[in-house]
């Protein structure tokens, strides 16, 4: 069978796109979780930094920020916020226009069929994945961050969210402060097989989850998993070469 570009029926939610890989999800708090995810209110404004790399270069600077503006969560990249909306939907263009010459671009099949244009920035240690359905359409699925990150962004010592390292445990991951007063120190979804010590833990965030994985009960890594019914991740802008 000849791989498509794309099928929209598979483009739901991420525990499905997880499930047709072959890791199954299970909820946490489930009857609390939709009472308790986070929904914009109105417009908000969040500020691209002044210079997009200092936080980038800053090896004593956390990788990963998680921010709450009014009824809004999202999730810093390297300094880069990584947001839909507005003026700080340009966290994306600049992340991928400032580290631009170390990307590697392929295109793989999924289990479904379904062919997946990934740009992976070797620098950052960090990879976009996504469905092109046509040279102006592009549907951003998830950014990941394998840790630690390059010795060139810090390595091993440079911290991961708060003071929390490559390496950590679950647990440890609940203590962090920005989870504690975002997310009220719980995961709301979790792989079946989280509890072993190699899954996923989510936290719902308002245009998409955020996940954080690990192997052998140790952190591994990071995604990013975009909400594909928010139309702003599918603007053109933010995905042509820069």
């Amino acid at each position: 069978m000849n791989a498509s570009r794309h099928n929209p029926g598979l483009l739901v939610l991420p525990w499905l796109l997880l499930a047709c890989a072959g890791q199954k999800v299970a909820p946490e708090h489930a009857e609390s979780e939709l009472d308790s995810e986070p929904v914009a209110s109105g417009p908000v404004h969040i500020a691209l930094p002044s210079e997009s790399t200092a936080l980038r270069d800053d090896r004593r600077a956390p990788i990963l920020q998680v921010s709450a503006a009014g009824n809004v969560v999202f999730p810093t990249v390297y300094g880069y916020p990584i947001y839909p909306e507005g003026d700080a939907a340009q966290g994306i263009v600049m992340l991928r226009r400032d580290n631009w010459g170390s990307v590697r671009r392929s295109e793989k099949p999924d289990e479904a069929g379904v062919v997946h244009e990934i740009e992976e920035f070797a620098d950052l240690g960090c990879r976009f994945d996504g469905v092109r359905e046509n040279a102006n359409k592009f549907i951003p699925l998830s950014l990941t961050c394998d840790l630690p990150p390059p010795k060139a962004m810090g390595g091993a010592k440079r911290p991961v969210m708060g003071s929390l390292m490559a390496g950590a445990k679950a647990e440890q991951v609940l203590k962090d402060q920005s989870v504690e007063d975002v997310f009220l120190g719980q995961w709301h979804l979790k792989t079946e097989d989280f509890d072993n010590g190699s899954g996923l833990g989510f936290f719902n965030t308002t245009h998409g989850q955020l996940a954080f994985g690990f192997s052998k009960k140790k952190l591994q890594r990071f995604v990013y998993y975009f909400d594909p019914n928010v139309k702003g991740w599918q603007n053109p802008t933010l995905w042509v070469k820069p």
